[in-house]
């Protein structure tokens, strides 16, 4: 009787991690349709759930969104590479814009869903932050032998600049407001970074 109540348990766990994860991915997909305020309704029906199944497993509709953005950056870690900093300069740069091109391309449905709800959400402004600093590393990681031949405040401006010219902002900015291309969009990231970095002594 323990082993099957003990079954029984494992297998409701199951199905309930399983309409979770249903729930998060409809509302994952209706975000990369531009869907950027999904509704409960529109996310249960497009999960094949109930909208009461939906509050059984978040508490509000900001815990989902949360979870979403969550999803969402899961899925593209694997855009993510270490560059290797003793390269040269030149192809640090090249190198460096084409991965960040791919990753902001690939975020660009969840952060402006998340500009949207980040006003009302601690959840989504602690996760913003997150990333910019996450973002922020790779830039340092990337262009330490640059950032490290100065000394404070100067190290401090250079880094912010260069996040700054790389964020996903910066990038909204030319897809959008200039209707530049990607390929033109990483021409203009480049030409930003080698600008601010060949100025180091």
């Amino acid at each position: 009787m323990l082993q099957q109540g003990r079954g029984q348990v494992d297998g409701r766990t199951a199905r309930a991690l399983r309409t979770r994860e249903a729930i998060v991915d409809a509302a994952i997909a209706l975000v990369e349709e531009g869907d950027i305020r999904p509704t409960a309704p529109r996310v249960a029906e497009r999960a094949e759930v109930s909208v009461r199944s939906v509050f059984q497993h978040f508490d509000d509709l900001e815990s989902l969104y949360a979870a979403v953005a969550d999803g969402l950056l899961e899925r593209v870690a694997g855009l993510v590479s270490t560059i290797d900093s003793s390269a040269p300069l030149p192809v640090r740069i090249e190198r460096f814009v084409a991965q960040r091109g791919r990753l902001l391309e690939a975020i660009t449905p969840i952060r402006r869903a998340a500009n949207v709800h980040a006003p009302f959400s601690p959840e989504i402004t602690e996760r913003l932050r997150s990333g910019h600093e996450f973002f922020t590393g790779e830039v340092e990681q990337a262009f330490s032998p640059e950032l490290d031949r100065l000394q404070e405040p100067e190290r401090g401006e250079l880094l912010d600049a260069l996040a700054v010219t790389v964020s996903w902002s910066s990038w909204e900015t030319l897809r959008v407001l200039d209707g530049s291309t990607q390929a033109r969009a990483r021409r203009v990231l480049e030409r930003a970074l080698a600008a601010l970095l060949v100025q180091v002594p």
